[in-house]
């Protein structure tokens, strides 16, 4: 029996080898969103750099990331930090030369690590020499952008956009430019003019402005505000949302339906994969296409494809991000997340985003306490996980006066209304240590772009790395489990639900050897008994702790019952368990023996 048994977990061993051999490389990974910016300084002059990324690059392995995602470094005026490119194939000068992107390039190959970069294709900057020929209706740039004439004079005599439609950052989304006598379409701001891609020569520039950072040693893109990349060619007016919550000039006040999430955007998406994947056969390296779209969850799956084409490997599921607050309850938590493993097409990739450069931190959003939970969701659940730098040690937003502000969407909103728009308090620096500036910097004159959070004493990797049981020793512990453990990797979703307040969600195989996961989390105010021994997918009689929060009563490596589990306010616990012989073991037992008798015979 014993020969059979090493028999058998050798079979089930090399099944499983062989089903991850084919998996690429951003499916079991974390992938790391850095802000440059706001990451390391190296040259003191207050703004994160590419030498400030490569010479931490170490600490990327050590917290288990497979793969960085840059925000844009690409050469920019920098009137929305990046998101406005000037040349798309040059480094601007704030984050370094293309030698330090080479240099960067090689730090991640010697340590096993990918590059992705952010691309914006929807728009460029105002002071592209694109748009500056195209204001002076140079061929062929005439047409790169969406240039419309002044629906007539207003009563002062100045000219009148063509229709209402409304930026992002507020007010009119058309810009009259007196030297070409027309309005140019820009759905962010002003100097962010949107490119026409009904002309096929944008589309080939994009084309190839993507094989230039494949060749650099890119591994793939994440492509931002792919929502609004086409327009309603009859430019009609769009009508009021009725949203009580914006004014007549902020964006939410209109119902986007001819600026937003039209068809036709998806063949562009299928046009920059084919792209994309052309180049990876050419390199002989995998690469990645995702997709940033805040839009519906019908529209969301789009960007996957179908059964006959492929577009993205996958958009950002930001589900968690619009959907999740502190009010949720643990069936509306389920429901969220069945919601969208549900409308996955078949055979497609997901993932998890919670938090990014845009909306509060995630501890700024559910609290410090619940924060872990949402963390570890973020790792545990199928798919790739997307983190945004310093959710590792639970860093929180930092309030940011009127003065400080410098980010044009809090700017445009108005002393009033700033704090509701600004995205610069999720922006600010990392904190390293509790040196000055949170060792992001040694800038003495220059101090950082934007204030380091005061809490940064307390609140710091350095200090992080000396606890026991700290934010960043739990994220080891989670992207660990993502390398090391198929249920993670590969297994299967249960969802389920305990009372009022429990959610529980299970990651598993069909093995009996093979260690399964068990995530329950408390969405109540309050500590809660929870019987788990109904959950479904849980067959075993017992389970072992692995993680086991701040405030519980539990060690780690401690063996439970699952009747009886105490869950402390807004906190988790993960345990792991192995299932009784399944059906597919007992299968497999049977193959064995039959294996043998034959060869006896």
């Amino acid at each position: 029996m014993r020969i059979i048994g090493v028999i058998l977990a050798t079979l089930l061993a090399q099944q499983a080898s062989a089903q991850l051999a084919d998996v690429d490389w951003w499916k079991t990974t974390t992938i790391y969103q850095v802000y440059p910016r706001s990451f390391k300084d190296t040259n003191a002059d207050g703004i994160g750099d590419l030498k400030g990324i490569t010479l931490k690059l170490d600490h990327f392995v050590d917290i288990g990331i497979g793969g960085l995602l840059l925000s844009p470094v690409f050469k920019s005026p920098m009137k929305d930090f990046g998101y406005d490119v000037s040349d798309f194939r040059e480094i601007d000068p704030i984050f370094g030369t293309m030698v330090d992107f080479e240099e960067l390039v090689q730090g991640c190959k010697d340590r096993g690590l990918k590059l992705v970069l952010e691309l914006v294709p929807n728009h460029s900057s105002d002071e592209h020499v694109w748009f500056t020929k195209s204001i002076a209706r140079e061929d062929p740039f005439t047409d790169y952008y969406t240039w419309r004439d002044p629906k007539g004079l207003n009563a002062s005599g100045h000219p009148i956009p063509p229709n209402n439609w409304l930026s992002v950052f507020g007010g009119s989304a058309w810009e009259y430019n007196k030297e070409r006598e027309q309005f140019y379409l820009h759905q962010f701001l002003a100097g962010q003019p949107d490119l026409n891609y009904r002309n096929p020569r944008v589309t080939k520039e994009m084309d190839d402005i993507l094989g230039f950072w494949m060749d650099k040693g890119a591994d793939g893109f994440r492509l931002n505000a792919m929502p609004h990349l086409m327009e309603d060619q009859t430019f009609p007016d769009e009508p009021p949302s009725n949203d009580p919550e914006f004014t007549p000039d902020q964006w939410g006040s209109l119902s986007h339906i001819y600026t937003t999430d039209l068809p036709e955007l998806y063949s562009y998406v299928f046009i920059f994969r084919k792209v994309i994947d052309s180049k990876q056969e050419e390199l002989g390296r995998q690469m990645v296409m995702m997709v940033e779209a805040y839009t519906s969850l019908e529209n969301t799956m789009k960007y996957y494809g179908d059964e006959y084409i492929e577009y993205a490997h996958f958009p950002f599921n930001f589900e968690i991000i619009t959907n999740v607050n502190n009010k949720t309850t643990a069936s509306e938590l389920k429901a969220i997340i069945d919601r969208w493993q549900n409308a996955l097409p078949s055979g497609a990739w997901s993932n998890w985003v919670i938090g990014n450069h845009d909306r509060r931190r995630v501890a700024s959003r559910f609290g410090r306490d619940f924060s872990t939970a949402v963390v570890i969701m973020g790792q545990l659940l199928p798919g790739t996980a997307i983190t945004y730098n310093g959710e590792e040690i639970n860093m929180e937003d930092t309030w940011i006066s009127w003065a400080d502000t410098v980010d044009p969407q809090g700017c445009q909103a108005g002393p009033e209304f700033y704090e509701k728009f600004t995205r610069d308090p999720v922006r600010t620096p990392y904190q390293w240590d509790d040196s000055a500036y949170a060792g992001f910097t040694t800038a003495n004159s220059d101090k950082p772009w934007l204030p380091v959070n005061d809490n940064y004493r307390e609140l710091n990797l350095a200090a992080q790395k000396l606890e026991e049981n700290s934010p960043y020793a739990i994220y080891k512990k989670l992207t660990a489990m993502r390398k090391d453990m198929n249920a993670v990797r590969s297994g299967q979703l249960g969802t389920s639900t305990v009372g009022d307040d429990i959610f529980v969600f299970t990651r598993y195989l069909q093995s009996a050897d093979e260690k399964n996961v068990l995530v329950v989390v408390n969405l109540a105010e309050n500590e809660v008994n929870a019987d788990l021994s109904g959950v479904p997918t849980l067959k075993s009689g017992a389970m072992i702790t692995y993680h086991v929060g701040v405030n519980s009563s539990y060690t780690s490596g401690q063996e439970l019952s699952p009747s009886s589990v105490n869950v402390p306010a807004r906190g988790s616990l993960v345990f792991l368990y192995t299932n009784a012989a399944s059906t597919t073991v007992l299968a497999s037992l049977l193959l064995v023996f039959s294996v043998i008798l034959s060869l006896l015979h």
